[in-house]
């Protein structure tokens, strides 16, 4: 055993969070995952254009900003299961609205298969959202790729026999609850989300950054808002037949608005866009080389295994993907609202249980300042475990 291959009952880091609806910004409460598709333009610029849709709407033919059925079909089942992140109740006339029409499918065979997927495959968090963004939507459901031969980079948790008997529970639900009568009932609430969206983004453009610092671009890009998902935020990339390749951003939902569309306010929604993309880059680093990040993951997570668990942070490509996205995103902060930001989110990240961001956060700076040497964020993976392996050491001396 490696001095830094810590046993799971050391906790260093022992602080309770509450999750509420009123928090500072910089703080990234709730949970994310996103993968990353290489070498795609990322652009969010002053034009706006409106597809015919009502649950979309196109942004200078770059990102498209959908309200997914899929996706709200799913977080209905586990809002209903009562998993934690899809019943924050944060738009409290929409959840309203659920209890109404969905109230009396609570024994529906689906949420009872929900629910022991939940508690014995940790199908929870943000697992569904990954299976959701495959699909096509309800009632059919049909996967967009094979099932029977998942990616390398598709979300663990998940098996080809499980998600199968889990579609089948879910269509029969979808049918039955007539969902897309319910869905298709709240077009305008759709589109009034997808407006105060692009209210926040039309002033912002990141592209420079995000190719500047990772050295590459992501494109081909989707934005979904999941209205149930609260404060918790994802992303995915969907590796398709043909070749196509698609980098989805997973939205959470707060702060509604007179007529109970949620909000999306740049002081704290800034933050979390920049986050989120930077999982784009850093989720498939990880994944795709467990023999270089395992150990080093699973160490992370026992220093501090109780207050990541809690969170939705259990395995160990989770905790190191969030480390790496909090300080790639500090490092984007810096440049947006200088130091005494930076040290703010600093603080903030210690607090949450990420003791080693502060230093990770220097390294990230010295890449920054060492492209001749570092081409992109591939090639600055040798330091970052080597970080990683001598803070851990440390520890133990």
């Amino acid at each position: 055993m490696k001095a830094w291959q810590l046993s799971g009952n050391i906790m260093l880091v022992k602080t309770s969070e509450i999750m509420t609806n009123k928090f500072k910004p910089y703080q990234f409460i709730g949970y994310t995952m996103m993968i990353v598709l290489p070498g795609i333009l990322l652009c969010i610029m002053a034009g706006f254009s409106s597809g015919g849709n009502p649950h979309s709407s196109v942004i200078d033919d770059e990102i498209r900003i959908e309200v997914n059925p899929t996706i709200e079909l799913i977080s209905v089942i586990h809002y209903l299961v009562a998993d934690k992140q899809y019943g924050e109740g944060l738009l409290p006339k929409y959840s309203a609205e659920i209890e109404d029409y969905f109230g009396q499918m609570k024994e529906h065979q689906a949420i009872k298969f929900a629910k022991l997927c939940s508690t014995k495959y940790q199908i929870n968090g943000d697992a569904p959202m990954a299976l959701a963004v495959y699909l096509d939507p309800p009632p059919q459901l049909e996967p967009r790729i094979d099932m029977s031969n998942l990616p390398a980079d598709f979300d663990p948790r998940w098996n080809p026999a499980l998600i199968m008997d889990y579609l089948d529970q879910i269509r029969s639900f979808a049918i039955e609850s007539n969902f897309m009568t319910f869905h298709n009932r709240h077009k305008g609430f759709h589109q009034s989300a997808i407006s105060n969206l692009k209210k926040m983004m039309r002033k912002e453009h990141i592209c420079k950054w995000f190719r500047d610092f990772f050295g590459y671009s992501p494109n081909n890009f989707k934005m979904y808002i999941g209205l149930l998902n609260g404060s918790c935020n994802y992303g995915y990339k969907l590796s398709l037949p043909k070749e196509q390749k698609i980098s989805v951003c997973l939205l959470g939902a707060r702060w509604p608005d007179k007529s109970g569309a949620p909000t999306y306010p740049k002081e704290w929604f800034l933050p979390v866009i920049i986050h989120e993309y930077c999982h784009t880059y850093i989720n498939p680093l990880t994944i795709r080389n467990p023999e270089q990040f395992r150990e080093l993951g699973e160490a992370l997570l026992n220093l501090n295994r109780e207050q990541m668990v809690q969170h939705g942070y259990n395995v160990w490509n989770v905790i190191l993907n969030e480390y790496l996205v909090r300080a790639c995103t500090i490092r984007f902060w810096a440049h947006a609202e200088g130091n005494r930001a930076v040290k703010k989110m600093i603080e903030n990240d210690k607090e949450r249980g990420f003791p080693a961001i502060e230093g990770l956060v220097k390294l990230f700076e010295n890449y920054e300042n060492n492209h001749t040497e570092y081409k992109n964020i591939v090639s600055f993976l040798p330091s970052i475990i080597e970080y990683f392996e001598s803070y851990l050491t440390g520890l133990q001396l």
